[in-house]
Formats: C-alpha cells, sequence, structure tokens
C-alpha cells in the first residue's frame, strides 16, 4: 500500500509550490517516483518552459528525481486521466493560490478530482508549508465505511514518527451513534497500538462534524486530516461538508475512496 508513484498537479503558483515540497518530502521517504503534471488550458497564459525549468531546479536540489508531464485540456480531465493511465498511488494538489488555476481549484471543481479519483488525493493550502508531518487528526464517524482510512494513518505515521489523534466524532448523540463511534475508536486504537503507533483519544458527540475537525486539529497541531469521500451516515462527510474540508481547512486534507482497492481488507476488521 505504500505510495510508489505520486502525482503532483503543477501550476507554478504559490500553493503548488507548497504542494511540491510536501510531495518531495513524501517521496523521500517512501522512495516513490514522482511525477508532476503541468496543463495548458485554453485560456491560460501560464508558460510550460517556465514551469519546467523551476521544477527540474527545485528537485534537483531536493535529490528527487521527477518526471515532468504536460497536457493540454481541463485540468481535473488530465489529472484523472494520468491517474489512472499511471496507476498512481496518491495525487497532491495545491488549493486557493492567487494565480495559476484559481478557478479550477476553487468551488465544486477541486472536488473533481478527489471524488473522481481511485487513488488518495492530498489537498494543501499555501499556509501549510511550515507544517510537519508529526500528528495526524483521524476522525472516526459512526459509518462502517469510516475505518478504511485508518491503514493510511497508520502508514504515514510510522513513516515518519508522527502521533495520531483519534477523534470519534458525530453529530448525533444518540445511543446508536455513540456505540458505533466507541466500537471504531476501540478497534482503532488496538490496530495502532500493535504497529506501535503513538496516538491519543478523544470523542465528541452531537457537534457539527467539520467545524469540531478542525478546532480540533487545530488544537492537536494536526498537519493532516483523513477523511473518507463516501457520504457517512453521521453527516461527516456528506458531499457538501467535504467540499467545504477540501477548500477550506487549513490543515491539509487527505481524501480517501472506499473504492480504493489498496486498501481493500487492509484494516483488518
Amino acid at each position: 500500500m505504500a505510495f510508489e508513484k505520486i502525482l503532483i498537479a503543477f501550476d507554478n503558483s504559490d500553493t503548488s509550490k507548497v504542494a511540491l515540497q510536501k510531495a518531495c518530502d513524501l517521496a523521500a521517504k517512501f522512495e516513490s517516483e514522482l511525477t508532476a503534471l503541468f496543463v495548458t488550458t485554453d485560456t491560460s497564459d501560464l508558460s510550460f518552459q517556465d514551469s519546467k525549468r523551476f521544477l527540474e531546479d527545485f528537485s534537483s536540489s531536493k535529490g528527487i528525481q521527477l518526471n515532468i508531464v504536460e497536457k493540454k485540456g481541463k485540468v481535473y480531465d488530465e489529472v484523472i486521466k494520468l491517474e489512472k493511465e499511471g496507476n498512481f498511488a496518491l495525487i497532491i494538489i495545491g488549493t486557493h493560490g492567487k494565480s495559476g488555476w484559481t478557478p479550477f481549484w476553487m468551488g465544486s471543481n477541486a472536488f473533481k478530482v478527489v471524488s473522481s479519483s481511485t487513488c488518495p488525493v492530498i489537498s494543501i493550502s499555501k499556509n501549510a508549508a511550515a507544517l510537519q508531518l508529526e500528528n495526524i487528526l483521524l476522525p472516526l464517524a459512526d459509518s462502517n465505511t469510516t475505518r478504511q482510512k485508518v491503514p493510511y494513518a497508520a502508514m504515514l505515521a510510522k513513516a515518519f514518527g508522527a502521533t495520531v489523534h483519534i477523534l470519534g466524532v458525530s453529530k448525533s448523540d444518540s445511543k446508536d451513534a455513540t456505540s458505533h463511534v466507541t466500537a471504531y475508536v476501540r478497534q482503532t486504537e488496538r490496530y495502532l497500538a500493535e504497529r506501535g503507533v503513538k496516538y491519543t483519544v478523544d470523542i465528541q458527540l452531537g457537534k457539527l462534524v467539520p467545524e469540531t475537525c478542525i478546532e480540533y486539529g487545530a488544537k492537536v497541531n494536526a498537519s493532516l486530516l483523513l477523511i473518507m469521500t463516501e457520504t457517512e451516515s453521521s453527516g461527516v462527510f456528506m458531499d457538501s461538508y467535504s467540499q467545504q474540508l477540501v477548500n477550506s481547512s487549513p490543515i491539509p486534507v487527505m481524501s480517501v475512496h472506499s473504492r480504493d482497492t489498496r486498501i481493500a481488507g487492509a484494516a483488518g476488521y
């Protein structure tokens, strides 16, 4: 399940440069093959040659071998096409840039990559530049798909020596919701403990979930927030909530889809 091949969508904006930095960090840690995709659109005035020079210089300074691909068309289409053609294990994108593909990364368009990909997508905002991967926020809802992101949290935590902060969370505080969330939290504790991963636990029920995730992430100084892109019965990651987190979270968000075949049965629950 390691990230053998990583794809970064690059547009020479400040946010994509932050994303590139994080992509290089991950590629170095997992010895991944790293590919940067630059898409020229019909209305784009971006210079591929300028971006290519920057990418080559930056990756060389990091000691990372980087493949650079240029495509023309709609950005999200080209990202997803290349992901499937190249069998990538992870996509990294920058969000909320003031230059580059800003219209694409704003609103529902950014979520097209997240919802259409079969591999995880990490979306990173500009203010994530100083964050080191030391604390990972792992919210668990009352859905049976919520635990499918646990193996990714464990893998990243092991690689970077990070602490996983388990947050049992639901908009409901009913008996059923409490029972499910508590059971999933306890199962995840055992999973992480068996793998020697450091973790903390908190459970917060009957609260607005996206806001709770972001507030708790700030409290524990989280440098990554993991979510499932499937609808969860608690309302954690209904589409509007997913988009809110992907586009607005100051914490980098790793979106995992339940159709990701890399994690089928990996959680061992």
